[in-house]
């Protein structure tokens, strides 16, 4: 069984900057082996430490940034988005994880990880986008990635990246539907129509269906099928909340108006009263100076 010390990590690091392309590799491969690992046995103990040390995850974004292979730039947002979601955000499932969850470090590569998702969203090739989008998904929940989605849906249709994208629809879903309030992964909170636009769903469901008749068995083995049907659960949901939108904009607008007229009477009648009890007050100055014989 591969151990994933301190030193081993240490020592992928230094292979993923090295110039030969087979060493790089290499040292990029084990970690995200590492990223990908089940967590919560001490085998992946050393590895959320290393991976929280600021040394550590400020050489790796800084490798990431200068990194010009477009596969290897995927292995790593993969890994990011990956150590993110399991060691992160997971680790209040994994017993005496308290001081580990505290650290201020784990914010802090979150916040790193999220630049990265935004450098990455125009970059040149489709799959790198791809994952910028993922990345950018978990950890924003932002609707800026659905544009980019449908644009590289047109050219790049290949299983590993229909998967994802089935992924953050089904997310996306789920979060529309969900009860609680809704917020990223900074505790920032995010408002349902801020997920997806009618638009955008439906120019998602328009690819879907180009890339079941174009790619069937890529598409069909991502779950594109199924996928599809909840895209039509999507466009329905939102419909429905536009719709009872116009009608509460409609309600508003009626109430106000009742109100605007209710408002304007109270507040003649509020003048008037002033008026009258400050002639009432100065009643015998009034007399003096508009009745003077």
């Amino acid at each position: 069984m591969v151990k994933y010390s301190k030193e081993a990590l240490d020592e992928a690091l230094l292979q993923a900057q090295s110039s030969d392309i087979s060493m790089k590799t290499k040292g990029i491969k084990f970690l995200r082996q590492a990223s990908c690992l089940e967590t919560g046995t001490k085998n992946t103990y050393p590895i959320r430490d290393w991976f929280s040390e600021t040394k550590n995850y400020t050489k790796l974004f800084k490798i990431v940034k200068s990194e010009k292979d477009p596969k290897l730039l995927w292995e790593y947002l993969f890994l990011i988005k990956t150590y993110c979601e399991r060691y992160i955000d997971l680790a209040y499932l994994i017993q005496d994880s308290q001081n580990f969850i505290a650290k201020k470090e784990n914010t802090e590569f979150k916040i790193k990880a999220r630049e990265l998702g935004g450098l990455f969203l125009v970059h040149q090739d489709a799959s790198v986008r791809q994952a910028a989008a993922s990345l950018l998904w978990y950890l924003k929940k932002t609707s800026e990635v659905w544009p980019v989605i449908i644009e590289l849906m047109q050219k790049k249709r290949d299983y590993i990246t229909l998967s994802h994208i089935g992924i953050m629809i089904r997310n996306c879903y789920s979060l529309l539907n969900d009860d609680k309030v809704i917020t990223d992964y900074f505790g920032n909170t995010v408002a349902n129509e801020n997920l997806i636009s009618l638009k955008d769903a439906e120019a998602l469901k328009e690819a879907v269906s180009f890339s079941l008749e174009k790619t069937p068995k890529a598409a069909k083995k991502a779950g594109f099928n199924s996928v599809s049907e909840t895209l039509d659960n999507i466009i329905t949901d939102l419909q429905k909340r536009l719709k009872n939108d116009k009608i509460n904009t409609w309600r508003h607008d009626k109430q106000f108006g009742r109100n605007s007229a209710s408002l304007f009477i109270f507040e003649f009648a509020f003048q008037a009263n002033i008026v009258l009890l400050y002639m009432c007050a100065f009643r015998h100055t009034f007399e003096k100076t508009f009745f003077r014989i």
